[in-house]
């Protein structure tokens, strides 16, 4: 096994490709999207998910920051979705929907 791995960040119709170590956390992660944003996100502001199997009612589970990509069994070209806090008032908001177009071909 490789001691870095190359991670497929999603949101939108944006996708962010990340080289980590296996020995990475999460926040690790979201410090290296955040560099790739320009430093316009902070970590805090951004949850990455993993598409979950494991109930119908949940199509997407959240990361935890102390947890490594060792620990979870991620590798090459693993899709993470990536959502935004959204601040509603002082102290309160929500964190978006995973919204991700499915791929369309081009016709020729």
């Amino acid at each position: 096994m490789t001691d870095t791995c190359c991670i497929k960040v999603k949101r939108h119709k944006t996708v962010i490709f990340i080289e980590v170590y296996i020995s990475d956390t999460i926040l690790t992660l979201k410090n290296k999207i955040c560099k790739a944003l320009r430093n316009e996100k902070e970590p805090s502001d951004i949850r990455l998910q993993l598409e979950s199997n494991r109930l119908p009612s949940e199509r997407y589970s959240s990361l935890d920051d102390d947890t490594t990509i060792e620990e979870l069994g991620l590798a090459n070209n693993t899709i993470l979705y990536m959502t935004y806090w959204i601040s509603k008032d002082v102290g309160t908001g929500e964190w978006e929907q995973v919204d991700v177009p499915k791929y369309e071909p081009v016709e020729e």
